[in-house]
């Protein structure tokens, strides 16, 4: 007769680690970072309408920091949580991939879903695939990501959750309002790129409600990439930080980046496990109020 224990489920598979393929849940992180890595750079060596140059890594554009170097880091760093089997690794390096698949699915969910772009070419619907690869590595992650059954886990403190859940709602609000704000018509391209420009503030609303150490190095990473990206697009081509290219970031998004990597950082250094709850109060059992056959 077996004894249940932790032995590393992964949500979503039940069968025990000793009989799966890939039993290291840091190796299953990696791999799906090294996937949806190669599929943001792959898409990016196909040109996304039928003109020349329209390439999201086109050398003289600021959108390869989104579709090239960031995944590359991702890539590297995946590479290193694989050999190392640490998942702390793999979670910086699936948060480094969250803006790169944010702008292949915006961009390319843009294009391809747009009834005013006869022309598209092979780089939308396969930047629209990578964003969408990405979105299930994410959502795996937030939704089926294991927790210890036995093991009694550090987390971050309620106080930095809280804070990191406030930046993460004022960053949504800020990218909805910067789209609503341009006027466009309501229609499929624009609902799918405004959704895929909202990944980055999702995953800071989804790492505060988990609350778990690894949770919040994927929302400090994907704070820290996109911040970097949108400076340096900022600094080579004078883009607009609240553009549809900088994924509608703005000032208040660049700030609230900024402050919600602080705060995951420290929510993350910080982490210790949860105070014992108030034991129950206990009745006695012979108190002259309790109900008895012999009352009347």
């Amino acid at each position: 007769m077996s004894v249940m224990a932790d032995d590393g489920l992964i949500a979503g598979a039940a069968a025990p680690a000793g009989t799966r393929r890939i039993r290291s849940v840091a190796t299953l992180d990696a791999i799906w970072v090294i996937l949806v890595g190669i599929a943001v750079v792959v898409s990016s060596f196909f040109p996304l309408i039928d003109l020349p140059d329209s390439y999201l890594r086109t050398s003289d554009a600021p959108l390869r920091v989104w579709v090239v170097v960031l995944p590359v880091i991702a890539l590297v760093v995946a590479v290193v949580a694989l050999v190392r089997r640490s998942t702390l690794l793999a979670a910086v390096a699936t948060g480094t991939l969250v803006p790169a698949v944010a702008l292949c699915g915006s961009l390319g969910g843009a294009l391809f879903f747009d009834a005013a772009s006869p022309f598209t070419d092979a780089g939308a619907p396969l930047a629209v695939g990578a964003g969408v690869l990405g979105a299930m590595m994410l959502i795996r992650w937030f939704v089926y990501h294991p927790l210890s059954l036995v093991d009694v886990e550090p987390r971050p403190t309620i106080a930095a959750s809280r804070g990191l859940l406030a930046l993460g709602l004022v960053f949504v609000v800020n990218v909805v309002v910067d789209a609503l704000a341009d006027d466009v018509a309501w229609s499929m391209s624009f609902v799918v790129a405004t959704s895929f420009m909202l990944l980055t503030p999702l995953v800071v609303v989804a790492a505060a409600l988990v609350r778990k150490v690894n949770a919040q190095a994927v929302a400090g990473a994907a704070c820290v990439a996109q911040l970097i990206a949108v400076v340096v697009a900022r600094v080579t081509d004078d883009l607009e930080v609240g553009s549809t290219l900088s994924l509608r970031t703005g000032a208040v998004g660049l700030v609230a980046l900024a402050v919600a990597a602080a705060v995951a950082g420290v929510g993350a250094a910080t982490a210790a496990v949860d105070a014992e709850p108030d034991a129950p109060v206990e009745f006695d059992d012979d108190a002259a109020w309790r109900w008895t056959a012999d009352d009347v």
